[in-house]
């Protein structure tokens, strides 16, 4: 009997790497707070998993902290992941420095400050404000939301009413007007932890903790509102709104929460503050807003590979494969309406998306359409990477 050939093949297949780099999305829900505290090291981000680390590291919510009832809250409405900063002074320089402490850090998704607009200890307007644009710009730079608490003064739909007619907008009124922000009002009523009677708080935290809840069970493309978005722990609303209140303050681009008979109060908007009707802004909704945050992130850090590779059509070929598996995945999860990929995406890269300038200093540009509303009614995405100039050796 003739022995093996050593050399042979083990059976009658031959493996062949297809080339192929999967595309893997990023996380989505990761909520950073920054506040005073009644504990903890100060200016030092710390991620934690549960109500009771915080509790350790931080201090309960015996204290009255703004930032320790919000970072509770969003734990109790289903968030998972919360990096927290204990500030070392109230004022807007110390929530500078806060916000300074996350920059290193990659996957911070949602953004509260509970102090900025905290009833009976809120800042000044003036500062307040900075401290709301620089948290907007920093969202803008980390592809974050950033979730905002109604200012005090905002009592009622004429209040928020008049600050919309000012020369300035919602804008001169909060900081911001960024489509990576986002604005929810009124206070909830939550229970005392004192024993006494429910006391009004910030919905933010709760909110973060409704989003996460969402990303996770239905989706980051899914809108965190409406009677699924229920806020755990709240005892009503310190502002009852009416349903044609409800459809005024919505149309400015200002998020509302509700409560519905029989006692839950919801989230019952998912605007961006460019959600304005009359802004007529791509940017309108939360869960679209978000949704390409969350392609961009991942998109971006799925191509970084191609900075080896010459910037010419091998290349091309790869990432429009490669971009196209990963968006044809969401599609078939149902994060677009469209009935056929067509109709949900599509995706270039090549010499129709660069120029011979990107071309000759490594630019990598892909151009990616995505209908995350209608069929075919396409948002345009452009993402930036870089490869080696074609004729690099």
């Amino acid at each position: 009997m003739t022995p093996p050939d050593p050399e042979a093949p083990a059976g009658p297949f031959e493996e062949i790497a297809s080339g192929a780099r999967p595309i893997e999305g990023v996380g989505t829900a990761v909520a950073a707070f920054v506040g005073l505290a009644e504990a903890g090291p100060i200016d030092v981000p710390l991620l934690l998993s549960d109500w009771s680390a915080v509790e350790r590291e931080f201090g309960g919510l015996s204290g009255g902290s703004p930032l320790a009832r919000a970072v509770h809250d969003y734990f109790e409405n289903g968030g998972r992941s919360a990096v927290v900063v204990r500030v070392g002074a109230f004022g807007a320089e110390a929530e500078w420095q806060g916000l300074a402490a996350l920059e290193s850090l990659p996957d911070v998704n949602l953004l509260v400050l509970p102090d900025v607009a905290a009833p009976g200890t809120r800042m000044p307007a003036e500062a307040a404000r900075a401290v709301v644009s620089e948290a907007a710009a920093f969202c803008e730079r980390h592809r974050a939301m950033l979730l905002l608490d109604a200012p005090a003064d905002w009592t009622g739909v004429d209040a928020i009413e008049a600050a919309a007619a000012s020369d300035d907008g919602l804008a001169g009124a909060l900081g911001t007007d960024s489509a990576n922000a986002a604005v929810y009002f009124p206070r909830v009523r939550t229970a005392d932890p004192l024993g006494g009677a429910p006391v009004a708080v910030g919905a933010a935290g709760a909110v973060a903790g409704v989003i996460a809840r969402t990303d996770a069970t239905r989706g980051v493309w899914a809108a965190p509102a409406g009677t699924d978005a229920a806020i755990r722990g709240a005892a009503g609303l310190d502002v009852s709104l009416k349903d044609d209140e409800l459809d005024r303050v919505n149309r400015l681009g200002v998020n509302c929460l509700r409560e519905l008979p029989g006692g839950s109060t919801v989230v019952w908007g998912a605007r961006t503050l460019q959600g304005a009707d009359a802004a007529g802004s791509e940017w309108k909704y939360v869960p679209v807003r978000r949704f390409v945050l969350f392609l961009e992130e991942s998109i971006d850090r799925g191509l970084r590979w191609a900075v080896f590779e010459p910037n010419a059509e091998p290349l091309w070929q790869s990432v429009r494969r490669d971009v196209t598996a990963f968006l044809h995945g969401l599609w078939r999860d149902g994060a677009f309406p469209g009935r056929t990929p067509d109709e949900a995406f599509f995706v270039r890269c090549g010499e129709d998306t660069m120029t011979q300038n990107d071309l000759d200093n490594g630019r990598l540009v892909v151009e990616i359409g995505i209908a995350p509303v209608r069929p075919a009614e396409f948002v345009i995405l452009r993402i930036r990477s870089h490869a080696k100039p074609a004729d690099d050796d």
